[in-house]
C-alpha cells in the first residue's frame, strides 16, 4: 500500500481476507485453506476486531457466538490470561454476557508468580500480569491482595529498564508500560526515554536495541507507545505508510514480516495503524 492508495480498496481486501477465514462452525484461523488449520479464540479475536473496527457485522455471528459459548469452558480451565482476554473481549464484541458468578480470575495469577529470572521468563511474566490486571479492571470481584505485590513488580521491572539491568524486546516493553498503566501508573518521561533506542530513522521500530529485526508487532507496538507519549506527527505517519507498504499481502491481508503469509493478528494491527493515519475512511 502507498500513499496514493484509496482507503477504500484496503478496506475491501481486509474484508475478503477475513471472511475466508471464517471455518464453519463461526470460529476463525489466519491458515483457514493451510493444511493442519485449526480454530483459534486469538483469530477469532482478531477477526470480530477488524469487523467492529470498520463498523461491519460479522457475517457468521450466530455460528459465531456457538462457539464461543462452547469453547468458553475449555479455555477458563487452561487459566491462560492471554487466551482468557482474548475470550472476554470476543463476548463483549459480539454481545455475550461473561460468566459474572464464577470466580476465573484468581486462578489466572497461578501464571504470575513467582517471577520470572531471565529476561524470557520476565517478558512472559510482563504480558501475562499485564492481561491479567485488564481483566481485573472488568471483574465485578476486585483482588487488591493479587493486583497491588503485582503492580510493585512491575514497578521494580521498570527500573530495571530504566536503569538498563534488563533489555526487553519491544512489544514486552510496550506490555510493561501497558500492564503499569492498567495499575494506575504511568510515567511519560521515562518512557520517552526507553522508547527511543527502538526507534529507527525510516519510521520503524526494532525489535530490541542492538537488533535491525522488525515486524508488524513492533510496528504495532512502537505506534501505539508513541501516540501515548506525543500524540502521532504528520511526519511519522507517512513513514509509517511508507513502511506498512512492505507488509501488505496479495491476499487481502497482512503478514508479521515484509513478503510473509498474511495472518489475522498482523491485519488487525494493520488496520490499527491505518487508521491512526487515516482516521476518517472512504465509504
Amino acid at each position: 500500500m502507498n500513499t496514493t492508495e484509496p482507503f477504500l480498496s484496503v478496506e475491501e481486501g481486509l474484508l475478503d481476507y477475513v471472511g475466508k477465514c471464517c471455518m464453519d462452525n463461526g470460529s476463525y484461523c489466519g491458515w483457514r485453506f493451510q493444511e493442519g488449520g485449526l480454530p483459534s479464540i486469538r483469530d477469532t479475536f482478531w477477526a470480530l476486531r477488524i469487523y467492529r473496527k470498520l463498523s461491519r457485522k460479522p457475517p457468521s455471528a450466530g455460528r459465531t457466538r456457538r462457539w464461543l459459548e462452547s469453547e468458553l469452558l475449555s479455555i477458563l480451565e487452561e487459566r491462560d490470561p492471554e487466551k482468557t482476554v482474548y475470550a472476554f473481549c470476543s463476548f463483549r464484541m459480539i454481545n455475550l454476557a461473561f460468566p459474572a458468578g464464577k470466580d476465573w480470575l484468581s486462578p489466572l495469577s497461578e501464571h504470575l508468580f513467582p517471577v520470572g529470572t531471565t529476561v524470557l521468563e520476565i517478558e512472559g511474566k510482563i504480558r501475562a500480569s499485564w492481561l491479567w490486571l485488564v481483566l481485573e479492571q472488568h471483574s465485578p470481584k476486585p483482588l487488591p491482595s493479587i493486583r497491588n505485590p503485582l503492580a510493585h513488580t512491575l514497578e521494580r521491572w521498570m527500573s530495571d529498564v530504566r536503569e538498563k539491568r534488563i533489555v526487553l524486546d519491544l512489544p514486552g516493553f510496550g506490555a510493561l508500560v501497558e500492564g503499569l498503566r492498567a495499575a494506575g501508573y504511568f510515567d511519560k518521561r521515562s518512557v520517552e526515554r526507553v522508547l527511543s533506542v527502538y526507534r529507527e530513522p525510516d519510521g520503524g521500530y526494532r525489535l530490541t536495541p542492538d537488533s535491525q529485526a522488525e515486524s508488524m508487532e513492533c510496528l504495532w507496538w512502537g505506534m501505539r507507545l508513541e501516540r501515548l507519549c506525543f500524540g502521532g506527527t504528520l511526519q511519522s505517519l507517512t513513514a509509517l505508510e511508507e513502511k506498512m507498504s512492505s507488509y501488505k499481502a496479495r491476499k487481502g491481508g497482512f503478514g508479521p514480516r515484509p513478503g510473509a503469509i498474511p495472518d489475522l493478528p498482523s491485519t488487525g494491527m494493520a488496520l490499527d495503524l491505518l487508521r491512526n493515519i487515516h482516521p476518517r475512511p472512504v465509504h
